[in-house]
């Protein structure tokens, strides 16, 4: 075989073994977007680490925002699996809540002690305008409506009733230990936070009598 006709069998198996388009722009901006930021990244850098061209991006998302978007909701479905994975064997609702703040910790170090993704996006969106915009604060406060919700049931199907107050109460260790762990950019934040919230998961319910 001719080495001009192996090389172009090779580049044509590189190329069907290529994410797709959408995968690559999807990478491209999740990569950026969760080490530098959003708002700071243009199009044309986003289009170049794809290498991707710029009608594939507006004929797959329409947007630059409609992207961001999808970033975000592509991150919230592997955290929900990521948590469901990790808690796919647990019986106690103890065990489960407490798996929010064991992810925290395996995963901040390696993301560079940047924090929650999702708060991060919500903060370059402080005042949202337009239509696209509020779809960016909407995706991130799913993802946190998902971490509340799970939390409540897991609560109140162990206290026996409504127990939100208490999520909210285990959301505000989590996100204090993140910051923490984000300031002295170690997650010992983030286990005094899981310390605190076994300690309130530990307590007797409120109505407990002897």
């Amino acid at each position: 075989m001719a080495a001009g006709t192996a090389r172009k069998k090779t580049t044509s198996t590189r190329r069907r073994n290529r994410p797709s388009p959408r995968q690559r722009l999807l990478d491209s901006a999740t990569n950026l977007f969760t080490t530098e930021g959003i708002r700071v990244i243009g199009i044309d850098r986003i289009l170049r680490e794809a290498d991707v061209a710029k009608a594939s991006l507006y004929s797959l998302f329409g947007s630059k925002d409609a992207l961001v978007m999808a970033y975000l909701e592509n991150l919230d479905q592997q955290y929900r699996a990521e948590w469901e994975e990790r808690t796919k064997d647990m019986a106690d609702a103890e065990d489960k809540i407490l798996a929010f703040f064991d992810i925290a910790i395996a995963e901040e170090p390696g993301k560079d002690f940047r924090g929650s993704h999702f708060q991060n996006a919500a903060n370059e969106y402080p005042r949202p305008e337009t239509e696209s915009e509020h779809g960016i604060v909407a995706a991130c406060q799913a993802h946190r409506h998902w971490m509340h919700r799970t939390m409540t049931d897991l609560l109140t199907a162990k206290n026996g009733y409504p127990s939100a107050t208490q999520a909210n109460q285990l959301l505000i260790f989590l996100d204090g230990g993140l910051a923490g762990a984000r300031f002295v950019r170690d997650v010992t934040p983030l286990q005094t936070a899981r310390d605190l919230a076994r300690q309130m998961l530990s307590a007797p319910p409120a109505d407990y009598s002897i």
